[in-house]
């Protein structure tokens, strides 16, 4: 059997009773149609073969790949060995696709990002991921965990926690909890439309330097009389800000 690999973040859940309480929060259906991410050794996937119509999983580990094409058997899986990074899920979908993974924790930005970029494709998502990634996605204003990724999350999707997983349900065990997370797609919203564009502009401006006043850190794209006309304290730190205040202030801009 592979073993994990720490250059590609490996760590592959091996809790029955966890996969059992992921597969009853997704609630898979016999029309679903499943884009898995890093599906690793099948401990998922095989649970989700036998209740839904496909998954079509991405593994870009040669080792493992190989393990996998044993599923071919059962008539609905199919492999595609490459990065998801590098993937276009345009060529698999006929319809809105479900998206699940055990994401490796070190390119688990890139992955969401990527997402976000087919989020068209996707009715939903569900993802593990690293305990405090996964809080910085799903926190809201007046958080120590809020920012930049938080306001593009939440404009995109509607996040929803679902549960904590312990580190000894993992082999190799990681040295921090993880967090299972749903995303719905918010529909008619892209990673790049105007507003989306824009609100990745801001909130790069203002978590650059998050212990200052907002009214300060946009002070040359927006005045601090049009920030009170929003009901936006220009005193405000970055964090302050709610994700409905950065989206007005796009729309003002835009």
């Amino acid at each position: 059997m592979p073993r994990a690999k720490k250059s590609l973040g490996q760590n592959f859940l091996v809790d029955s009773a966890v996969i059992r309480q992921l597969i009853n929060h997704v609630n898979p259906d016999s029309n679903d149609d499943f884009l898995e991410i890093g599906p690793g050794k099948g401990a998922i996937t095989k649970e989700l073969l036998s209740k839904s119509q496909s998954i079509h999983a991405v593994e870009m580990d040669n080792d493992l790949s190989k393990g996998l094409m044993t599923l071919d058997s059962f008539g609905n899986f199919h492999l595609h060995n490459e990065n998801i990074l590098s993937f276009d899920p345009s060529k698999i979908c006929k319809d809105k696709i479900r998206v699940i993974g055990n994401l490796p924790y070190n390119i688990s930005t890139p992955i969401m990002f990527w997402s976000f970029k087919y989020l068209e494709f996707f009715s939903d998502m569900h993802f593990m991921f690293q305990k405090e990634f996964g809080e910085r996605l799903i926190a809201k204003n007046d958080n120590k965990n809020f920012g930049r990724i938080s306001v593009i999350t939440q404009y995109l999707t509607r996040p929803k926690f679902c549960f904590s997983i312990e580190p000894e349900s993992f082999s190799p065990r990681p040295k921090v909890e993880s967090v299972f997370i749903r995303f719905e797609a918010i529909e008619n919203r892209s990673i790049n439309d105007a507003i989306s564009t824009k609100l990745q502009e801001i909130t790069h401006i203002a978590f650059m330097h998050k212990r200052k006043m907002i009214g300060k850190s946009f002070e040359k794209i927006i005045s601090s009389s049009e920030l009170t006309n929003l009901d936006i304290d220009s005193r405000s730190r970055p964090e302050n800000i709610s994700v409905e205040q950065y989206v007005k202030i796009a729309e003002t801009l835009l």
